[in-house]
């Protein structure tokens, strides 16, 4: 821990702030915003622009993967896509920072390519599925996606199904209608966070985006309907590997009630958390599981929660689902330890304070809260929810949401053991 962050926490850990940096926003006439965040990284400054534009836009059928297709047109590694945005980013030196401006605005006032150089991109993104397609999480997680949705996009993985990877190729048109829907500047926010000069910085950034047009077309994304009887899926892996096991039910977005958005991230940590008697007895004590991973992550639709599991044999894969669904169930019919739930939501708070270690740190954590729902203090604002939380909310939580007819099960294991 840093020595200052360590200070901080000691002079007020009750006031202290999930995200305890001030900042400063402006808006472009164009309806770009932009973002400053002071730190304390001498000549070290980091340059974020969010696109609020992800895999869950891809709506048209035969179209996925079109989203992750920008993030190869540019610098190299500077780039990543999610189901909700698209973010380009550099961290580097302060005196490099006009050239940063520069050549990033550029990038989303000037695009073009070329219909052959783009058949090439979408080469090497079958290349890139293709790697992917060895990872049997991967796959996993795809098979997940599909059987638990049947409507909304998030049906499809980031990267896209292979056969749209495959036609990619020939969708050179679509691709630059793609761009012209979703790269405007009213749907966009740039992130500066570091050692820099605020007055300069925006003069600079006024003068490199100013001129960038177009207003965000609102995307016809479809409403996931109500699930009504639990699923099942199964991946059979040709290789060696450990068994998993995936549990997850529907539940709602981010976007929709931060109270459940701060219940949802509170039970990932109180549920499958190290603390929780679930990973107490499978992982620590029987020995049974590997590994438990809460898959519950803040998204701007309706989401997921649940657990993903790593098993060392798979003859156990029912006993383990069953010890799960008990310990819901327990939950559900009220037994809640208020004790440990409150370390839980102390520890989630102060873990997220020393993330904030460095000026990439900050503006990463900014980046991915700000696109739930367009506010730059989303974090502090679900963190004062789940602060409000009681112990009755998880219970009340898990009577309406983790439900038998509201859950599907995915299993992955060699020769089809489930």
């Amino acid at each position: 821990m840093l020595p200052f962050l360590l200070a901080a926490l000691v002079a007020a850990p009750a006031e202290a702030k999930a995200f305890p940096f001030p900042v400063e926003m402006h808006t472009l006439p164009n309806g770009l915003r932009v973002a400053f965040v002071t730190y304390d990284s001498p000549g070290l400054v980091a340059y974020y622009t969010l696109m609020r534009v992800g895999s869950r836009n891809e709506v048209e059928k035969g179209r996925s993967g079109y989203a992750h297709f920008f993030e190869h047109l540019g610098l190299s590694t500077n780039a990543f896509t999610d189901n909700d945005l698209t973010v380009y980013h550099l961290y580097g030196p302060s005196k490099a920072l006009p050239t940063i401006i520069e050549y990033e605005a550029d990038r989303f006032r000037n695009l073009d390519y070329s219909e052959a150089a783009f058949r090439t991109e979408a080469g090497a993104i079958l290349g890139e599925y293709l790697k992917s397609a060895s990872d049997p999480e991967q796959k996993l997680y795809e098979k997940m996606m599909e059987t638990a949705y049947t409507t909304h996009t998030y049906r499809h993985t980031v990267i896209g199904y292979l056969e749209d990877i495959k036609n990619m190729p020939a969708g050179y048109e679509y691709s630059r209608e793609f761009f012209r829907r979703y790269y405007t500047p009213d749907d966009a926010i740039i992130f500066v966070v570091g050692d820099f000069d605020k007055a300069g910085t925006l003069a600079m950034i006024e003068k490199a985006y100013g001129d960038w047009t177009g207003k965000v077309e609102t995307a016809p994304i479809p409403a996931e309907p109500k699930q009504t009887q639990a699923r099942r899926g199964q991946v059979v892996w040709d290789k060696p590997t450990l068994p998993r096991l995936w549990i997850a039910w529907h539940a709602p977005g981010a976007d929709d009630d931060l109270k459940l958005a701060a219940t949802q991230n509170l039970m990932n940590a109180y549920l499958f958390g190290p603390t929780s008697p679930l990973y107490q007895s499978l992982v620590l004590g029987r020995q049974l599981v590997d590994s438990m991973d809460a898959t519950y992550g803040d998204h701007r639709d309706p989401y997921l929660f649940g657990v993903l599991l790593r098993v060392k044999d798979a003859k156990n894969l029912k006993v383990i689902e069953s010890a799960v669904l008990a310990e819901i169930k327990a939950l559900a019919g009220g037994r809640v330890d208020a004790k440990r739930m409150d370390a839980v939501r102390s520890n989630l708070k102060y873990s997220n304070i020393m993330q904030l270690n460095k000026a990439d740190s900050v503006a990463l954590s900014l980046v991915l809260n700000t696109t739930l729902t367009g506010d730059v203090d989303f974090l502090n604002k679900e963190f004062e929810a789940l602060a409000s939380l009681k112990p009755g909310d998880l219970q009340t939580f898990a009577k309406k949401y983790l439900l038998d007819a509201n859950r599907t099960t995915v299993t992955l294991a060699t020769g089809g053991a489930r």
